[in-house]
């Protein structure tokens, strides 16, 4: 693998090197919300989903998708099409990239959270993000994002960060509020990659 990309559960990852992220760089596509890279907490998530793996024919949503490498995992691992939302469309063409390197469809769209309604959420029964709590009034935007999902009849919601406080917030939030029916999972990783943090888990 050359410096210019890496490969982990079984996705390649282009790095800030690589001659066609620069090439977006130069044609003016800078992302503006942290999206500038691809985030490590992603790895969290596709390290669980390895070990409880989707069920057939779930329909899953990225939010806060950045890169895309989650629904690349999912689409890769799982032979899913999953669609992401982000707040910021200068990622999209990043997404878009690593798509084609995997010969992969995936529809992304600029949304944020709040725009999440109840009837968009409805065509979902995952709902997955990773490093999308750094901001503190973001707890409340995604506290808020999952009761609407709980409300659409979601049946699970997964957010990975490497604990930020107002991912701390967020999930003892959702603890007080559902109880039993969300719990948080640490983990870390030394293979394929470093990588550690928590998983918040919702299953109404």
């Amino acid at each position: 693998m050359s410096a210019s990309s890496r490969r982990a559960f079984g996705v390649k990852i282009l790095n800030s090197n690589h001659k066609e992220i620069r090439r977006l760089k130069r044609d003016g596509h800078v992302a503006e919300i942290h999206g500038n890279k691809f985030w490590n907490s992603s790895f969290l998530i596709m390290n669980h989903l390895r070990k409880h793996p989707l069920r057939k024919r779930s329909r899953v949503l990225e939010i806060g998708c950045g890169w895309g490498m989650l629904r690349i995992f999912c689409a890769v691992r799982f032979d899913r099409r999953v669609p992401g939302i982000a707040a910021d469309e200068n990622v999209l063409p990043y997404m878009e990239l690593h798509a084609d390197v995997h010969n992969v469809k995936i529809a992304g769209e600029k949304k944020t959270f709040q725009q999440l309604s109840v009837d968009y959420l409805s065509q979902f029964d995952v709902v997955v993000g990773a490093d999308i709590c750094f901001w503190d009034e973001m707890a409340g935007m995604l506290f808020n994002m999952t009761h609407r999902a709980v409300k659409a009849g979601v049946k699970q919601i997964m957010i990975a960060d490497p604990c930020r406080p107002p991912f701390s917030d967020l999930s003892e939030r959702c603890q007080k509020r559902y109880g039993d029916n969300a719990e948080v999972e640490a983990m870390w990783l030394s293979r394929p990659v470093r990588a550690s943090g928590e998983i918040l888990i919702v299953k109404p």
